[in-house]
């Protein structure tokens, strides 16, 4: 063995590091709060969407994250024999924008790759014949594709199991705390063969508690906020492909025309997901990952505008999640810790998580093993 690591954090980001990084001969325990894909994936819907240029590297993070997702999905099911729902679907695209000026809205995708094609009324009513709503125009995406985020995470960590990682559940909160002038110490419920733990590096990768971890670690707060995530589940045959719609509501504020964009999604079991709402920003101490009554009736009235008001009773899940959001431009946080050699960081990825994660897992064990630089756009500030 070269050296051995603890990882942080269990969800689709920390469970594909302790992988990479078995995979690498190295020694890994991986450390839950609670259980693994308690976080940011439980808010999750398999949305995986290629980025629409590569002009920025987090646009070609999402691009590579893309490209390596068939190959991972593979790869998961020759090791475990699990499958992770991987479907390459395509999408449609009716946002408002997009039914105004179909021929705007291709050229705003130069370098997503595959096909895309304008889509008639004509063509509309044909490929979603239960939709209400009164549709223009729209795309077809070719590059748009689901994963089945509970697979995923299943898979990912009987890998993680099968190769010798050892995986540590249900801790509680595990702080990490400076000790003298460049080595760090963890504070909490640790297993007790980790008495050692100055002397192992270690990556946190917690989603949003990354940044309750670090609260004593200067030159923290690290600029990260958690934000939840909620979708629902509806007796509805699954759509073709990934559905992206605008659904415009007094109760949500959106300048930016994000936080009113839905997707429609065809699940793993054939019926129907619809998310994401998002929340406001949860306080830092105590963030609540439980579903909400404005988040529901925010979702159902997004799916009352595609599907009439008899949807109303045909949801049969409501689930929500916290994603790690980074307050920095750029895109997740990545790398080593400012003055602490010892300690890296790979969290901040919010809605990007499961396309880029296991990519960012990659990127910095290499970093960590192999001194293969990270984007500076990426790097924790100082």
């Amino acid at each position: 063995m070269r050296e051995a690591v603890i990882v942080l954090g269990a969800g689709v980001v920390g469970l594909s590091l302790a992988r990479e990084l078995r995979h690498r001969d190295i020694e890994v325990d991986l450390l839950d709060s609670r259980c693994c894909g308690s976080g940011a994936t439980r808010a999750a819907t398999g949305v995986l969407k290629a980025p629409p240029h590569t002009s920025t590297p987090f646009f070609q993070l999402r691009q590579q994250g893309w490209e390596q997702w068939p190959v991972l999905a593979a790869e998961l099911e020759q090791e475990t024999g699990i499958e992770v729902g991987y479907h390459c679907c395509g999408g449609i695209d009716i946002r408002d924008a997009t039914q105004r000026d179909p021929q705007r809205a291709v050229a705003a995708l130069p370098q997503i790759g595959g096909e895309v094609r304008v889509l008639s009324a004509t063509d509309l009513e044909q490929l979603l014949p239960t939709v209400q709503r009164r549709l223009i125009a729209g795309l077809f995406i070719e590059h748009e594709a689901r994963v089945d985020p509970k697979a995923l995470v299943a898979a990912l960590r009987q890998s993680c199991l099968q190769s010798g990682v050892r995986i540590h559940e249900q801790l509680g909160p595990i702080e990490i705390v400076p000790v003298g002038t460049d080595e760090i110490d963890l504070v909490g419920r640790v297993p007790s063969h980790l008495g050692g733990s100055r002397q192992r590096r270690v990556v946190l990768a917690a989603g949003w508690e990354s940044a309750t971890a670090l609260l004593d670690m200067p030159p923290a707060p690290l600029p990260l906020d958690p934000v939840r995530g909620e979708a629902i589940a509806l007796d509805i045959p699954a759509p073709p492909h990934i559905v992206t719609f605008d659904a415009k509501q007094d109760s949500i504020q959106d300048e930016a025309g994000n936080r009113s964009r839905f997707s429609w999604i065809p699940a793993p079991d054939g019926k129907s997901w619809l998310g994401n709402s998002v929340g406001t920003e949860q306080p830092q101490r105590s963030p609540s990952a439980q579903p909400t009554e404005l988040g529901l009736e925010q979702l159902l009235a997004a799916a009352q505008s595609l599907f009439g008001d008899s949807v109303r009773k045909r949801v049969i899940d409501h689930w929500a999640g916290i994603r790690p959001k980074s307050m920095r431009h750029g895109g997740p946080l990545l790398g080593s810790w400012p003055g602490r050699p010892q300690l890296w960081i790979a969290t901040g990825h919010y809605r990007t998580g499961l396309l880029v994660g296991p990519t960012t897992a990659r990127m910095v064990a290499e970093a960590m093993l192999d001194g293969v630089p990270i984007p500076q756009s990426f790097s924790i500030p100082d």
